[in-house]
């Protein structure tokens, strides 16, 4: 089993996206068995692939010792896929959980890991856009954090701000994937260069374009491979999924 969070501070760079996409990839593609994990209070993954919005999110999980994650839990459309839920009170979730002992945290999170551990393949966390205490906490129960990233100049910038912080809760850092790219615009192809010169092999080689498929098939509520699998944007998918496969 790998746990694998998608994380970046910086907000609109297709992380949500990304782990619907990647998750369907392995899902039902690859017929792994897959838990996407909604961490952000905004619930967007939940609202797309969940059969059910439960009213117990994983903040409750999070902040309360009674609480079981199959309190959150949901199915889907997609056979091997299933979620932890979260409700719009993930966003006033970081107070509380802070506020808890260092034990309690360390059980409630545990509860997490001993609830996916012997049941799923992947376990793939949809970050919230926030780095706070709560964030980096429930990353360093993660095996390895993956950063999407949407070329510009203060992103890249951005990105040992995000590195510094994955290492310091002690998670791995697996490397990032520029989605977003626009193949007519100069400067994205500069602006990769200057990435892949500042992190070498921690840039995956994969590269998600921009794309109206992609925007498309999140407004038809499918998948970019469900709704047009033989076009360069969803085969893009498809060649990330396979190299985080090796990655991790």
């Amino acid at each position: 089993m790998k746990s694998i969070a998608f994380f970046n501070n910086k907000g609109g760079v297709s992380k949500t996206t990304s782990v619907i996409n990647i998750g369907y990839i392995l899902g039902e593609v690859y017929k792994c068995k897959v838990l996407i994990v909604d961490c952000d209070g905004q619930q967007n993954a939940s609202r797309f692939l969940a059969d059910e919005i439960r009213s117990t999110g994983i903040e409750k999980v999070l902040t309360e010792k009674t609480v079981s994650p199959d309190s959150s839990l949901t199915t889907t459309r997609y056979e091997n896929i299933d979620v932890l839920t979260s409700t719009s009170e993930m966003n006033n979730c970081c107070e509380k959980f802070h506020g808890l002992d260092i034990s309690e945290q360390e059980r409630n999170l545990k509860k997490l890991i001993d609830f996916w551990k012997d049941r799923y393949d992947y376990v793939l966390f949809d970050m919230p856009p926030a780095l706070n205490y709560l964030s980096e906490n429930i990353i360093s129960i993660a095996d390895g954090v993956i950063v999407p990233v949407e070329l510009g100049t203060f992103s890249i910038q951005g990105i040992s701000k995000v590195t510094d912080s994955i290492n310091k809760v002690g998670a791995g850092f697996i490397g990032c994937f520029i989605s977003k790219f626009d193949k007519k615009n100069k400067a994205d192809f500069e602006l990769k260069k200057l990435m892949e010169q500042n992190l070498g092999n921690k840039v995956f080689n994969t590269v998600i374009p921009y794309s109206n498929i992609i925007r498309n098939s999140i407004i038809y509520r499918v998948t970019a491979y469900e709704y047009m699998h033989w076009l360069t944007p969803a085969r893009k998918y498809v060649e990330l999924t396979e190299e985080i496969i090796r990655k991790v």
